[in-house]
């Protein structure tokens, strides 16, 4: 589209060319230099063209602005708390993490002992129980020399001091039971599901205790058919 001629017409300017400075700072600062102005005044097409597309972003801007400014604002605050969460989390977990591996540790050590203390308990019943059927060997054939008299005393005798062992396995099935369940607890709050309860062992004195009174009844029997009781 062609410039209008406007002649020799002219409209006086009497501001700018007193003031270059600022008439040159409005372009710098906002794109809007004084010969665009002048030529959309004029009626260029290109300077109106230039001119309003300027105008039409800054209304855009203007619209657009406060929830755009707001909606930024935001998103740096929020990441900015986000983060130092994310740092007092780490920081936690440093912390809670020591705690737990410390617990978890203990707890295995703790395990192992009782492991340890129940295999030593049951070891040691059964060699009081081999030492005690050796020496019932031992009584045995001594009683089968002195005669029958002496040795039915010595039965009586062995028998009294079984039941005196016997009484004391209600005892030992109670305290390995309690060592028992604290041992579970322990491996729980542990590792709660996750823990392997079948791995404690859990003693059975009572079992071992009538496979006692069998041994001694076998015995006792085969006594009175040796001597034809």
């Amino acid at each position: 589209m062609p410039v209008v001629n406007f002649g020799k017409a002219k409209i006086k300017n009497h501001v700018t060319p007193n003031a270059p400075g600022v008439t040159q700072a409005m372009a710098d600062l906002f794109g809007v230099s004084l010969d665009l102005f002048m030529r959309a005044c004029s009626g260029d097409p290109k300077a109106i063209q230039e001119l309003t597309d300027m105008h039409r972003l800054a209304k855009a801007y203007g619209e657009n602005l406060p929830q755009a400014l707001e909606a930024a604002l935001t998103i740096i605050r929020v990441t900015g708390d986000f983060n130092k969460g994310l740092a007092e989390i780490a920081k936690q977990t440093r912390v809670s993490g020591n705690q737990v591996l410390s617990a978890a540790y203990s707890a295995t050590n703790d395990e192992t002992r009782m492991r340890n203390n129940i295999i030593e308990l049951r070891d040691r019943q059964v060699n009081e129980t081999t030492a005690e059927a050796a020496r019932h060997v031992r009584a045995r054939n001594l009683i089968a020399i002195e005669g029958s008299t002496a040795e039915l005393m010595a039965i009586a005798e062995y028998q009294t001091s079984l039941l005196r062992t016997e009484d004391k396995i209600p005892l030992a099935q109670q305290r390995a039971d309690e060592a028992y369940r604290s041992a579970v607890n322990k491996a729980l709050w542990a590792r709660g599901s996750e823990a392997d309860i079948g791995r404690i062992r859990k003693p059975n004195y009572e079992g071992n205790r009538y496979g006692m009174g069998a041994i001694v009844n076998g015995w006792w029997n085969g006594f009175k058919r040796t001597m034809g009781l």
